[in-house]
Order: structure tokens, then C-alpha cells, then sequence
């Protein structure tokens, strides 16, 4: 019996032990094909979000699409008090000239309003302002202003006068799309630019340490002309890299030590959820009504609410924020789905 009973069990044992290897193959297969699936089925579509003109504070290369257009608004805190040449300038108060010493202090709040519309299918419209509201403002302070020299280090504010100063534009520019994303593995690249125009702050000095404005009672009027190359990589369909160059030229500047400045951007977005997407930029330097915000960086979250329509709520280290509400347009939500995983 024991012979009998120990070859039964091992002609069992044995074929457990070669269905074993299989069973093992079939449920790893049913695991790897349900993650798949599930994968596939949870991975976001770039088709299916509208397109973004711009992350929290740089353009990407992507057009609105025909009829598509975006609304943004944000507050950025800016403050300058670093300009306190100890030299007297020449002061043109009234039609009269004077030697005065003279300083600028800027703490206020910077609100850009900008509106992008889709012309075409590679042509976007931008529509715009900047304005400054709350903190101490914009002021210039003409020290010693009746040359009696009765002011001291424990009484600053005797005998001087301040001078608020206007801060505003208006922006209109174009962005046009020479190469588009056709799945191809090859970025996206668009050229524009943008006309500035307005009121502006004296936050830079010429050469001589003097401000360019001799009249501290008007205001200092520009125009800026802001050019610029960009491009964005699609990296499968949860990532994109957007970087950017420009060339930033104001009448303003054409007066200073540094003639022109070049710009460059960086950033990129990643896909966390079927209808959501993290972003964040950096950008060197971007011009608001003429002043120069330096080293900002953006990080923002971005919700599609349909195929359509997505918002945006961004934050700054400036500090500040910036909304973001974008309708996309006809070619925006048409490209082809057949690449877009990894």
C-alpha cells in the first residue's frame, strides 16, 4: 500500500509542480493586461485639452486655434528702492532747471490684463494692459527742494518733495505658428512679438547715474517693442517642455548702459489625472509698463472642465498670482491620436 500510495502522490506532486509555472505566466498576464488597460484607459489625451498660449508667465509655441481665445489676469507685488543716487541731477520743475538730489521708491502692485483671440488656425491676436494699484506707489523725491539744506539724517522728510509717477500700458502683438505639432517627434515653433506703449517708472540709470526723466511731474512716456522665438515638445502624452528666447527694446533703454537685454524662458507641464496638469516656468526677465520683473518663477494647476475649456491658477515667487480661463478653438482639439503614448 505504501508503495502504491507514495507513487499516486508523486504522479500528483508532479503534475502540480508543472501546472504551477503556468498558472504563474496566465496570472501575470492577467495582471500586466488589466495595468495596461487601465493605463490606457486613465491616460490623458492632449487632443482632448484646448490649447494654452501660455503657462503661468512665458508663451508657448501653441496657437489659440481658429476662434479660440484665453483670458488672463494676475497681481504681481514689485518693489524698487535701490535707486538713491547720492549725485545731484539737473531737475526740470516748471520750465526752470535745477541741481537736486533725487531718488525713486516703487512698492506696488503690478495687474496684468492680457486677452488672446485665434485669427486662424496659426495666427493669434494679443490684447492688453498693465496697471499698478495699493502700496506706496510710484513716487520720485526731489530731495532739498528749496535749497535751504535744512535737511537731516533724524528729519529725512523736511524740505522735499514727492511726486507720484504714472504706471500703465497697453499691449497688441501677434503670434504665429511657422511649424505645428504634426506627431512627427519634432517641436512646435512659433515667432512674435509685441508693441508696448504707455507710462513708465525711471528704475534704471544712464551712464552719467542720472535718471532719464528730468521732470519728475509728468511722468516718463515709452514704447517697447518685444520680439521673441518659442518652441514646445510633446514627451508622449503627459509631458511638455516649452523654452523661448527674445529681445526686449524700449526707448527707455536705448538711453541706458544696457542698450538690449536678451530673454530666455524655460518650462513645462506634466498630466497628473485625466483632466488636470501641473505647470511651472521660469523666466530671466519680462518687461511690465516698461519696468523689468527679474527671475520669476511661476508653478500653477491647470483643470480641463470640458474638451473645450480650461482654467488656470497659478502662484509667483514676485509674489503673486495669475488666473487663466482659455476657450479653444477648431484645429486646437483636432490632431492625431495615433502617437500620443509613450
Amino acid at each position: 500500500m505504501y508503495p502504491n500510495f507514495s507513487g499516486a502522490s508523486f504522479g500528483r506532486t508532479s503534475h502540480a509542480r508543472k501546472n504551477k509555472p503556468h498558472r504563474t505566466q496566465v496570472f501575470f498576464r492577467i495582471i500586466f493586461t488589466l495595468v495596461l488597460f487601465i493605463g490606457i484607459s486613465a491616460t490623458p489625451l492632449w487632443a482632448q485639452l484646448p490649447a494654452i498660449s501660455h503657462l503661468s508667465t512665458i508663451q508657448t509655441a501653441e496657437p489659440m486655434g481658429k476662434g479660440g481665445y484665453s483670458t488672463s489676469f494676475g497681481i504681481l507685488q514689485y518693489s524698487k528702492v535701490d535707486l538713491l543716487p547720492d549725485l545731484k541731477q539737473k531737475v526740470d520743475i516748471g520750465g526752470f532747471e535745477e541741481s537736486h538730489r533725487v531718488t525713486l521708491e516703487i512698492e506696488t502692485f503690478l495687474v496684468p490684463v492680457r486677452f488672446t483671440y485665434g485669427l486662424s488656425d496659426e495666427l493669434d491676436l494679443l490684447l492688453g494692459g498693465t496697471f499698478s494699484t495699493g502700496g506706496a506707489g510710484v513716487r520720485k523725491v526731489v530731495h532739498d527742494f528749496y535749497n535751504t539744506a535744512t535737511e537731516t539724517a533724524d528729519n529725512p522728510n523736511i524740505n522735499r518733495r514727492v511726486y507720484d509717477q504714472p504706471l500703465f500700458d497697453g499691449v497688441i502683438g501677434l503670434k504665429y505658428n511657422i511649424k505645428p505639432d504634426r506627431n512627427d517627434n519634432l517641436p512646435s515653433i512659433s515667432i512674435g512679438g509685441d508693441a508696448q506703449f504707455g507710462f513708465t517708472a525711471d528704475d534704471r540709470l544712464n551712464s552719467d547715474n542720472e535718471f532719464l526723466d528730468h521732470s519728475p511731474a509728468d511722468g516718463f512716456p515709452f514704447l517697447g517693442i518685444n520680439t521673441y522665438l518659442v518652441g514646445t515638445q510633446r514627451i508622449g502624452s503627459l509631458f511638455k517642455v516649452h523654452a523661448g528666447v527674445g529681445v526686449f527694446l524700449t526707448s527707455k533703454a536705448l538711453k541706458t548702459t544696457d542698450s538690449f537685454t536678451l530673454n530666455w524662458q524655460v518650462g513645462g507641464e506634466i498630466a497628473v489625472s485625466d483632466n488636470m496638469w501641473l505647470v511651472a516656468d521660469f523666466s530671466r526677465e519680462l518687461p511690465y509698463a516698461g519696468v523689468h520683473v527679474t527671475n520669476l518663477i511661476g508653478f500653477a494647476f491647470r483643470y480641463e472642465i470640458s474638451n473645450t475649456l480650461a482654467f488656470q491658477l497659478g502662484f509667483n515667487s514676485q509674489p503673486g498670482f495669475l488666473f487663466n480661463l482659455t476657450f479653444g478653438g477648431e484645429k486646437a482639439q483636432s490632431i492625431d491620436e495615433g502617437n500620443l503614448l509613450f
